[in-house]
């Protein structure tokens, strides 16, 4: 072919390019312009392919790729819950799909397994083989290693995706106007779908909540940067809702459907859609806070669970979601994807068997439906070391109201909170002894209740009117279970865990604190009784998300790269069993870079 100054006016066809035998990747004839220089650092990536490479398990979601994660950018393409995103869409099966920039494939693997056939596009060859590798038993898989600039598509697609992509359209197009480069590359794309195809894009939200609550911006790393309209040089640009909907119109896509996720669209566990007004359907009751920073350090300017409340009632979670997904095509009248959900939540960090979403679904009348993602209806009894439980799907009635978890945040924010928090423990304590007391004690005096009380948590309950109603029945113990224990849960959980940013100043020693509120209603109640809950509680977090799993949940990534040292491995071994306050005081510390 005919060399070109200007490569940009260079354009191959799939056909032209060449299959390399080693690497399983299909490479362009000129070497020169092969790889897009984007990367995490070649040594981390050379890790990714490793790692996949000697990996039995390398499906959608597998939790062996998960357990050898060792920091965020490894996370990120071995991770649980990458491809929540998709699996909400619930698009045809016999779809083809086009994916343009795959990373190291952790959503071309699911593409792989869901649609008929996928042609992946990664810039960067390393990537590319990371690719390939995690799809080297699915032979509906292609991978390309080329800038996408460089193909001519045909119109041949029913669907491509950019996930994580368009905001660096600058960088792999070389323009230095942002805005530009970004519908340049929607252009470019269009161009392979057919009449009725669709293009799917996942971005961050650039007013979302997170980067307003302390988040440094993703692309940058500078606080605001977004919010501020990037003052700098040019680079990855995100945009807020009605600019991305205008530039797409601008590209000649007529039809667009936003779906909005938290705590991003990179690990999605709540998708909220289109359908009706934040505040007719408690949208804050599907938010987890704090919102995950991947183990990066960060500043909390407010404390985001009441701000996610204030914003749901009025109106604006959606708006100041912090990363959409969009759905998008070029002709039909109304909505494309209409769904028939208000909300997903996807529960993946767990055994395989065991994850599942749970949908806030319109039709027939609201109610709340959970499944498997593994499809199996019937219950499953797990029997381990003792403890029998039972794990349920279904569907349930919607109950509408707050969850009491926003009662515990702004109890925990008000001046004189110890007491405001005792004064929400009375009525939880008198509700669970009315509703689930078998009427004895255990051998050392503590009331037992039916096991069915493994789930009377404060995240589980709506307070309505005064009074508490109990949701999501997932997880039941066979045989009864202390009230101390299912108190130390609430408390842990949805207490001490989901609130540690804003607790840290108030709270020096968490276990103290859970024993002293605890001993306001056991007199009996001590340390040492303390230590067995975390026990019991860390025993049944094992059977359901495995031990491997469990260490990962626990081990921060500041905690990770101790095994680096020779005393890495002791210190993860040793680290499941310090006391709940002093894990705390470590991660603070670590947290602070001390």
């Amino acid at each position: 072919m005919e060399k070109h100054s200007d490569t940009e006016n260079i354009k191959y066809q799939f056909s032209d390019f060449l299959y390399d035998e080693k690497s399983k990747v299909y490479l362009l004839p000129d070497s020169k312009l092969r790889n897009f220089d984007y990367s995490d650092g070649a040594g981390i990536e050379k890790y990714i392919l490793k790692t996949i490479k000697q990996a039995k398990d390398i499906s959608d979601n597998s939790q062996e790729l998960a357990s050898l994660s060792k920091d965020w950018p490894s996370s990120y393409h071995l991770g649980l819950g990458r491809s929540n995103i998709m699996k909400c869409l619930e698009l045809p099966r016999g779809y083809k799909v086009l994916e343009i920039g795959s990373g190291c494939g952790a959503l071309t693997r699911y593409l792989g397994e869901k649609f008929s056939s996928v042609d992946a596009i990664e810039g960067s060859f390393l990537r590319a083989e990371a690719t390939k590798e995690r799809c080297r038993d699915l032979k509906n898989v292609r991978v390309f290693c080329s800038n996408a600039k460089y193909i001519n598509f045909d119109s041949a697609y029913d669907a491509a995706t950019l996930i994580g992509v368009l905001e660096y359209a600058p960088l792999f197009l070389n323009s230095h106007d942002a805005k530009e480069s970004c519908l340049k590359l929607l252009y470019r794309v269009k161009a392979a779908l057919k009449k009725e195809g669709k293009l799917i894009i996942a971005i961050e939200n650039k007013i979302g909540l997170k980067y307003w609550s302390g988040f440094a911006e993703d692309h940058t790393g500078k606080v605001f940067d977004g919010i501020q309209d990037y003052p700098d040089e040019p680079g990855p640009v995100t945009f807020c809702r009605q600019g991305l909907a205008k530039l797409l119109k601008a590209a000649g896509f007529s039809n667009v459907s936003f779906y909005y996720c938290f705590p991003d669209y990179k690990f999605a566990s709540t998708i909220i859609s289109d359908r009706g007004q934040d505040n007719d359907f408690y949208l804050h009751n599907w938010i987890d806070i704090p919102f995950d920073s991947y183990g990066i350090s960060r500043v909390h300017t407010f404390h985001e669970g009441l701000a996610v409340k204030t914003l749901s009632e009025a109106g604006l979670i959606r708006e100041l979601s912090n990363s959409f997904l969009v759905v998008a095509s070029l002709s039909g009248p109304g909505p494309i994807n209409e769904p028939d959900w208000i909300a997903k939540k996807f529960s993946v960090k767990r055994r395989k068997e065991y994850q599942c979403v749970t949908t806030a679904k319109l039709n027939p009348v609201m109610h709340i439906e959970k499944k498997r993602l593994s499809g199996e209806s019937k219950n499953i009894i797990i029997e381990e070391s003792g403890l029998k439980l039972k794990h349920v799907v279904g569907d349930s009635p919607w109950c509408p109201g707050d969850l009491m978890t926003f009662d515990i945040f702004k109890a925990t924010a008000a001046q004189n909170f110890p007491e405001k928090i005792l004064e929400l423990l009375r009525m939880y304590y008198r509700e669970m002894i009315e509703r689930y007391s078998i009427g004895t004690n255990d051998s050392e005096g503590f009331p037992l209740l039916r096991g069915e009380a493994i789930e009377f948590i404060f995240r589980n309950i709506v307070r309505k009117e005064g009074k508490l109603y109990c949701i999501d029945n997932e997880w039941v113990i066979e045989g009864n279970i202390p009230a101390d224990y299912i108190m130390y849960r609430a408390i842990s959980y949805d207490i001490i865990d989901s609130q540690k940013p804003w607790l840290e100043k108030k709270v020096k020693n968490p276990d103290k604190f859970t024993v002293e509120l605890i001993k306001s209603f056991f007199p009996k109640y001590n340390r040492k009784r303390n230590q067995k809950n975390i026990l019991m509680d860390e025993h049944f977090q094992k059977i359901v998300v495995s031990e491997k799993g469990l260490k990962k949940i626990i081990q921060n990534d500041r905690l990770k790269s101790f095994k680096k040292s020779m005393f890495g491995n002791l210190i993860a071994k040793v680290w499941v069993n310090l006391p709940q306050g002093l894990r705390f005081k470590i991660k603070s510390l670590l947290s602070r870079g001390l």
